[in-house]
């Protein structure tokens, strides 16, 4: 964990995509309290970009059952050089969404798979 001595340019940053204000607002309080920069966004045709922008060093990616946008940010962060080597945290309430990133991991990359936050019944909601 960075120290509170650290600057905002020197700490870590968390770049987090998804759909539900409510949950980005847990992950940002959540990061911002441990001294990380945080970054939240939701689907926006430009969010590939503020990632290239933001270079973060870990990201957390929401997929949405019936929307492509999560599949295909995974698959420009995969396929991009300055990006494909970012971690990668995959989270969806859809199985099928987590199962079709994981079982191509040379289109959508991912480093850790897990069913969405909100439906977690660990108290601390991950």
């Amino acid at each position: 964990m960075p120290s509170p001595e650290q600057t905002q340019m020197e700490r870590q940053h968390i770049f987090t995509v998804n759909g539900s204000p409510d949950l980005l607002d847990v992950i940002r309080d959540l990061f911002q309290d441990e001294n990380y920069n945080v970054t939240t966004t939701n689907f926006i045709p430009d969010t590939f970009d503020q990632i290239v922008t933001a270079a973060p060093a870990v990201l957390i990616v929401d997929l949405v059952r019936g929307k492509e946008a999560g599949l295909n940010l995974l698959e420009q962060l995969a396929l991009d050089e300055s990006t494909r080597d970012v971690p990668v945290i995959v989270v969806s309430t859809s199985k099928a969404m987590l199962d079709e990133a994981r079982a191509h991991p040379a289109q959508y990359g991912g480093n850790a798979f897990s069913s969405n936050p909100s439906t977690s019944t660990n108290s601390s909601g991950w």
